[in-house]
């Protein structure tokens, strides 16, 4: 059975992962968001009131420092690109702009030949430093919407104007940085809900020469095909000047067309997206899935254009759902945090590396494992308890008991599978458990069900083994307390 993911986009997240170790999340949706700007402004869907949303995708991938391999990831799917689309990779990529007007002069109706701009901002910290003293969030908002974007000056012969830009996103973050930026964020008159952030943490320890030797030649022929697929589709659309003003202008200048929703998909969006979507726990984590909706459509609109697909499906709507929500507990985990919902005694970067240590195990760890392979043996089990009781108790994680050594008992942790989740699965399942399955075109499920386990709060010493209560199962569709 083919699904989206044995398109382009999820052919590359497996390949690219398992040759770089850089984790499958970050390499998914840096090739998505690349898809969408190469593909162009058009072709677009059409929701919420006949508003036209391209696929333009704002992702901001938080790992840690030189741990993380977050460039490792995009410049794993820049190497794809460079190969197949040479003039979009080589001249439509760029970063570390200091203000909104060198934004808009790359794509500026008379100053340049491409409205494409890829913006890959490896220190994204500072690019939310610049929105302090300059106007380049309204600006950001004004890209992600599709609206024309200009200068503010007095003088005529300074003016810039791009009535048709599309500008795409790829920044790099450490939670530390995403911690201290947040408040910047937010405050940017709602550019934090237009933000996709993805967690990273290293699959697996690789050979670093290999991937230089890596054949990618497939890959790199799928996702050629894919835009080339795009682009004919787009002429065949349009009426016959448009086709002729693109043919002499090329890709960065392609005529209006609608990328059509299957039937399926407009008839059965409550029962596939709307009904599906997690419910926020506070007010900040519910600012930032205010555009839930339409950040599914956009993806979706991504992965169809990687698939050569000319219209947007259910498989590619139900995988576009997985990979929001794995950006939306992305989000929850770090910025929750950073919310300042934590409590004041909480060592907020341990939780981080507690938490970024059970991403990339993807099962149970002991807290002996965790003190070893997170800190380094640096810290000792019970300088660690605090921050285990309370992401348990704010169910980032979930605790079990099994018998230790000589019948002692011993605690083992692991992601919590949220109740909000895709398939209730944990937070990694569509990331983890769907890599194998598209080298034989069919899914996967690993058969392991959630099951209720005894939370002790605080997480104490097996010596000092105390009674815990088994929550009881939340009911289907709703968050537990």
């Amino acid at each position: 059975m083919r699904t989206p993911c044995s398109g382009c986009p999820g052919r590359s997240r497996v390949r690219l992962a398992e040759a770089t170790g850089a984790d499958p999340a970050a390499v998914l949706l840096s090739t998505l968001a690349m898809v969408g700007n190469a593909a162009g402004p058009e072709p677009h869907v059409v929701f919420g009131g006949g508003a036209e949303h391209s696929a333009r995708l704002f992702v901001v991938i938080v790992g840690d420092a030189a741990q993380g391999r977050k460039g490792t990831a995009v410049n794993a799917v820049r190497r794809l690109f460079r190969e197949a689309d040479p003039q979009w990779e080589g001249g439509r990529i760029t970063g570390g702009l200091k203000s909104p007007e060198g934004m808009i002069r790359l794509v500026d109706d008379h100053l340049a030949d491409d409205c494409r701009l890829m913006l890959i901002e490896p220190e994204f910290a500072r690019l939310a430093a610049t929105m302090a003293r300059t106007e380049m969030s309204p600006r950001l908002r004004a890209a992600w919407d599709g609206e024309p974007l200009d200068n503010t000056t007095s003088n005529p012969r300074r003016i810039l104007r791009a009535t048709h830009a599309h500008i795409s996103i790829v920044g790099m973050i450490t939670p530390a940085e995403l911690e201290r930026h947040h408040k910047r964020l937010s405050q940017g008159g709602g550019l934090e809900s237009r933000l996709l952030f993805c967690m990273s943490a290293p699959a697996a320890d690789v050979d670093p020469f290999a991937a230089g030797s890596a054949d990618f030649s497939d890959l790199i022929d799928r996702l050629r095909m894919a835009l080339e697929v795009s682009r004919s589709t787009v002429l065949e659309r349009t009426d016959p000047i448009s086709r002729a003003v693109f043919l002499e202008h090329g890709a960065g200048w392609q005529p209006s067309t609608v990328l059509p929703l299957h039937d399926k998909v407009v008839e059965g969006w409550r029962t596939l997206v709307r009904d599906r979507l997690p419910r926020a726990g506070s007010e900040d984590v519910a600012a930032l899935w205010a555009r839930s909706e339409t950040q599914v459509l956009r993806i979706a609109a991504c992965y169809a254009i990687g698939c050569g697909s000319d219209t947007v499906t259910v498989e590619h709507v139900t995988a576009a759902l997985a990979a929001w929500r794995y950006c939306a507990e992305s989000a929850e985990t770090f910025l929750a945090i950073a919310a300042g919902q934590g409590d004041g005694a909480v060592d907020r970067v341990k939780a981080r590396k507690v938490l970024a240590l059970l991403h990339k195990r993807g099962g149970w760890v002991t807290a002996t494992e965790i003190s070893r392979q997170a800190f380094g043996g640096n810290v000792k089990t019970v300088g660690i308890r605090p921050v285990l009781a309370w992401l348990t108790g704010k169910g980032h994680i979930e605790t079990r008991k099994t018998s230790g050594t000589g019948g002692a008992p011993r605690y083992e942790f692991r992601l919590a599978p949220k109740s909000t989740n895709l398939l209730n699965k944990p937070m990694t399942w569509f990331f983890r458990n769907f890599v194998r399955d598209t080298r034989r075109g069919e899914t996967m499920d690993t058969g392991r069900e959630s099951k209720p386990v005894e939370l002790p709060v605080p997480v104490v010493a097996p010596a000092e083994e105390t009674p815990a209560e088994t929550p009881a199962t939340p009911e289907p569709g709703r968050v537990p307390a």
